[in-house]
């Protein structure tokens, strides 16, 4: 799980929007965009701040989930294409269902976080 994800999910397991927590750390809500979509890193006494207010230590943010049996590094890479089918098939979706389907992967993702095995 890269950084972006992590801090996306602590602040969807507060309920938070990106402008909420940009008025909590002092920065532009552009600047959370971009953090919780790997476009840029939080500045260290920011980090330190979002562990604190989160209660997680600070290497949580940098450990790696161990690989499994035959794990390759470009793992995130599109596999015959079907990632890019699936993005094809989402954009196609009326709004109502995009939404629908965002919020059920959100929770997923949230279900799956555990503070307790930090």
């Amino acid at each position: 799980m890269s950084l972006g994800e992590k801090l996306r999910i602590l602040r969807l397991r507060e309920n938070k929007t990106l402008k909420e927590q940009s008025e909590a750390f002092n920065v532009s809500m552009n600047s959370v965009y971009r953090w919780e979509h790997n476009l840029a890193v939080p500045r260290m006494p920011v980090l330190k701040e979002i562990a604190d207010s989160y209660s997680v230590p600070m290497e949580w943010f940098f450990l790696e989930a161990p690989e499994g049996n035959g794990a390759d590094r470009n793992a995130q890479q599109p596999v015959c294409n079907i990632e890019q089918q699936l993005i094809g098939t989402f954009r196609k979706l009326p709004d109502n269902s995009k939404y629908k389907i965002l919020g059920y992967l959100e929770r997923m993702c949230i279900e799956e976080y555990n503070p307790d095995s930090l």
